[in-house]
């Protein structure tokens, strides 16, 4: 099929239909998205003949760019098909390079705000683009080697196109091609740097292009390791008066730079800075002022406190554009006005920002009311700085909600626009993309639907979360129309950013209902949102949004507390519980096929990887889900138990750990919340678990089972003795001999192995053979300081068991054990967040120990606690 599809191109370029030809070439690059292997046996020769397209600079631009844009999408589709071909790369990269220099020193560029150009057509923004996505799909290893063929050579051209386009290569490819050039970033910036000072403007304008991409793609490596030789070139450029937009995209670069460095780093550059940045405000070209604005706003909120200083000079200024410049055209420069204000108040603190607090919120409603058009851009600036002021001034902002809460609930209620047109329709002409709208073709349509309301959608409900979490129980007002506003977004299909956003917000609504302190308006808010939660659960097909709505029902289940879902509503989210993990199943098994037959590819490998980590990730939300309602419903939710018990015990005969780890999970949930009543399904867990604990290949399922063994002893009741004493106690004691116990992969599993010992011997002790040897092995294995649920346990077991059983453990006063006493306490107070009670016990535990030792005992015992471990002591007071 392919091959014959192919064949009505070459005539098509013979006879010149470039209309044609265009064309056809668009229906394969809908066939590459679909279905890149057809294009493996013809792979050579569409390579050939899409570059001579794209190299034919008689050919329109359109048709050369959707030439390259075949391969671009095959290489992105199948990466490790277009690798193993020899010729696609050295191919497709000097096309890109020749199409990066095919720019005209265009008189108009130097006058031109950059919010003017109208280039995103040419063929250098084609091959930038391409050269990026190319990169990113084929990895350094493959490009980057052709790339610096052309980059040394071009850089050297007296041709400042070639220059220039050496520039914009090296931004362009720099992310796909991280791992190669981290290794030589000292190389190439002393290979770009000097291009800071090149005698012609667009290449000065292309290194700070290169220079601010960078220090986004290497960061924060760049700024560490070379921020003298970076902004020894970069801030010289920010004095260019002469050229405004070189000097603005000077200021931008270091909006990149500044995202991602240390204060230690930025702060002795600060007056340097500064000083620039404060006179390019007096610049009279707007763009400029704004782009300094911008700059100092990053750079003030990377000072924090320490921009102090400069507050006195520069906020003043910023209320004064707010108040007088109030025309149409300076509406984005008041948008970043308010949005740099905010930024240094946040830094400098509410004490600094105090006194121009009643001027600021003036200044703001006013702004507020002034916004009328649907396309103002200062209506998205004003809702961010309003929400940066309410992280400032907490509960204090509370009377002002009613002036930012009906524009935010306006925004959130935002509807898309559609288009619907034919396929021979210009949508261009009454859709323009600069106004946000995006087409693409459906079933012999072009279908459009408008962006930009949907991105002003996904901030405002954002932003609701936001002062739900900032203000706590003063948006309780607010709280049941936010929820009615919100909810239903989990269905809103045409944006992924807003249906999360609905997600996060869900829990931070109730939990400001909480911190009210009205029970009942919480179980009311609850019981209006319940079942969409559950409809939404058992539906959900984007493995993405299932992850974040079972974290966030998870999270809101856990804030409403105990028996808030009716039993209609248990039996609900059992099945959808178990209709997400049958699919899940379904797929896992799926994949063991493909993968038996032999039938995948380096690209279908790395597909089914992706597919694997995400899945996994989600599987773990539906457990912490299953956690949260076994938490809060314990013996009632157990019945409901029975509907997840199938697909459980699939799960349980899995070879693949992780589908293992999550039946046992569950289990451990079922037995911690329910107790005794959990022993009617204890006999399909049993088994597994006690294989589990001996898992090599997977620290993860023996920390799920060591930590079932744990809960069964302190829980299940006197059923589960037997098992937990007999049967896995041997296999937990074996776990500890291990060579690798305390290897960082493995250290939570052994100190879940650890604290189930501890369990047992607390619960079930005159069970035990020989429970004295068991708990000298036991203290032996000490210290547990890393799983900070576990700790609290294990040490006050061990408090207990220096009260009770000294001598088991101690001997006769032995000096290795008391010191291996005071080592192993100090670590874990060191380490872990105990409260006060058990952290004083333990530190009398230590003080008590070294009494009896005299003073060359005292400092050679502290000698031998790790530095950062004494200065955390000593930071928490406790010695």
């Amino acid at each position: 099929m392919v091959p014959q599809m192919l064949s009505v191109l070459e005539p098509l370029l013979r006879d010149n239909d470039e209309a044609g030809l265009v064309e056809a070439l668009s229906a394969l690059i809908d066939a590459a998205e679909e279905a890149p292997k057809l294009f493996r046996s013809v792979l050579g020769s569409l390579t050939t003949f899409a570059t001579e397209i794209g190299k034919s600079e008689g050919l329109e631009d359109r048709t050369r760019q959707t030439a390259l844009e075949v391969l671009v999408t095959l290489a992105e589709a199948a990466p490790g098909m277009c690798r193993k071909n020899a010729q696609f790369s050295q191919a497709i990269v000097p096309v890109c390079m020749q199409m990066l220099s095919s720019i005209d020193d265009d008189e108009d560029w130097y006058s031109a705000s950059p919010n003017d150009d109208g280039d995103n057509e040419e063929n250098c923004v084609f091959a930038e683009q391409s050269l990026d996505r190319l990169a990113i799909a084929l990895g350094g290893k493959q490009l980057l080697p052709i790339a610096f063929n052309y980059i040394p050579q071009m850089l050297a051209s007296s041709d400042w196109r070639q220059r220039h386009a050496a520039l914009m290569a090296v931004s362009s490819i720099g992310e796909g091609c991280y791992k190669i050039m981290r290794a030589e970033l000292q190389k190439i910036l002393e290979l770009i740097v000097p291009f800071f000072k090149d005698p012609h403007a667009r290449v000065r304008y292309a290194v700070c292009n290169c220079v601010g991409q960078m220090s986004t793609d290497f960061s924060p490596a760049l700024q560490e390791k070379h921020h003298a030789l970076v902004l020894a070139g970069l801030i010289p450029v920010m004095d260019e008066a002469a050229v405004p937009r070189v000097q603005a995209h000077a200021a931008a670069a270091m909006v990149n730079f500044a995202e991602d460095v240390t204060r230690v780093v930025l702060e002795p550059y600060l007056d340097t800075l500064l000083e620039r940045l404060f006179h390019m405000l007096t610049s009279q070209h707007q763009y400029v002022q704004e782009q300094a604005i911008t700059t100092i706003a990053t750079i003030a909120d990377n000072a924090q406190s320490r921009f102090a200083k400069y507050y006195s000079t520069i906020m003043p200024m910023l209320l004064n554009v707010l108040a007088q410049a109030t025309d149409v055209e300076h509406r984005l420069m008041r948008g970043k006005t308010m949005e740099c204000a905010t930024f240094i108040a946040l830094a400098v603190g509410k004490d600094v920002f105090a006194p121009d607090i009643p001027r600021f919120v003036e200044l703001l409603t006013a702004s507020q009311q002034s916004v009328t058009e649907a396309d103002d851009p200062q209506a998205s600036y004003l809702q961010a700085s309003w929400a940066r002021l309410c992280r400032l001034m907490g509960a204090e902002f509370a009377p002002l909600l009613p002036v930012v809460m009906p524009a935010l609930l306006t925004a959130a209620r935002l509807q898309p626009d559609f288009a619907v047109l034919d396929l021979d329709e210009d949508a261009e002409a009454n859709y323009a993309a600069e106004d946000g709208w995006e087409f693409a073709a459906v079933n012999g349509q072009q279908i459009g639907i408008k962006t930009t309301a949907l991105e002003e959608k996904c901030t405002a409900v954002e932003l609701l979360g936001s002062y739900a979490r900032d203000l706590g129980a003063g948006f309780q007002t607010y709280a049941a129309e936010v929820l009615e506003v919100v909810v239903p977004l989990f269905k809103f299909y045409f944006h992924e950013g807003v249906r999360a956003a609905a997600a996060a917000a869900v829990p931070a609504v109730l939990q400001s209902v909480q911190l009210g302190g009205s029970d009942t308006a919480l179980r009311q808010a609850w019981a209006a949102i319940c079942d969409r939660y559950l409809s939404v659960l058992a539906t959900e097909e984007d493995d993405t949004f299932t992850m974040q709505l079972f974290g966030s029902f998870a999270e809101s289940v856990t804030t409403v507390g105990q028996q808030t879902m009716s039993p209609e509503q248990l039996q609900a989210f059992a099945a959808a519980c178990v209709e997400q993990m049958k699919k899940y199943y379904k797929r896992m098994k799926e994949r063991e096929a493909a993968r038996t037959a032999e039938e995948l590819d380096d690209d279908d490998e790395e597909q089914l990887a992706e597919e694997e980590m995400l899945e996994g990730l989600t599987i773990d939300e539906v457990a912490k889900a299953l956690h949260a309602v076994f938490s809060t419903h314990g013996a009632a939710f157990v019945g409901e138990f029975r509907t997840v018990l199938p697909i459980a015990r699939q799960y349980l005969l899995e070879r693949d750990p992780s589908a293992r780890q999550w039946a046992i999970c569950v289990f451990d949930d079922l037995v911690e919340f329910s107790g005794p009543e959990s022993v009617q399904y204890a006999a399909d867990f049993m088994q597994p678990i006690g294989e589990a604990l001996a898992e090599r290949s997977s620290p993860d399922l023996r920390q799920a089972a060591a930590y079932g063994v744990g809960v069964m002893a302190q829980f299940g009741g006197d059923a589960y003795a037997d098992f937990v004493a007999g049967a896995a106690l041997p296999v937990l004691l074996s776990e500890l001999d291990r060579p690798d116990a305390r290897a960082p992969e493995n250290i939570y599993a052994t100190e879940n192995v650890v604290a189930a010992i501890a369990k047992t011997l607390r619960f079930f002790g005159a069970r035990v053979s020989d429970p004295k040897s068991v708990l000298q092995v036991w203290f032996a294995a000490l210290p547990v300081c890393n799983d900070e649920d576990e700790a609290p346990g294990v040490y006050e077991f061990l408090v207990q068991m220096l009260r009770e059983q000294p001598d088991v453990l101690l001997g006769a006063n032995d000096m290795q054990a008391l010191r291996h006493l005071v080592k192993v306490v100090a670590e874990a107070l060191a380490m872990c967040s105990f409260k006060p009670e058990l952290a004083q016990t333990l530190v009398s535990v230590i003080q008590g120990t070294m009494a009896s030792f005299d003073d060359g005992a005292k400092a050679s015992l502290w000698a031998e606690i790790p530095r950062d471990q004494q200065e955390a002591l000593q930071t928490k007071g406790l010695f």
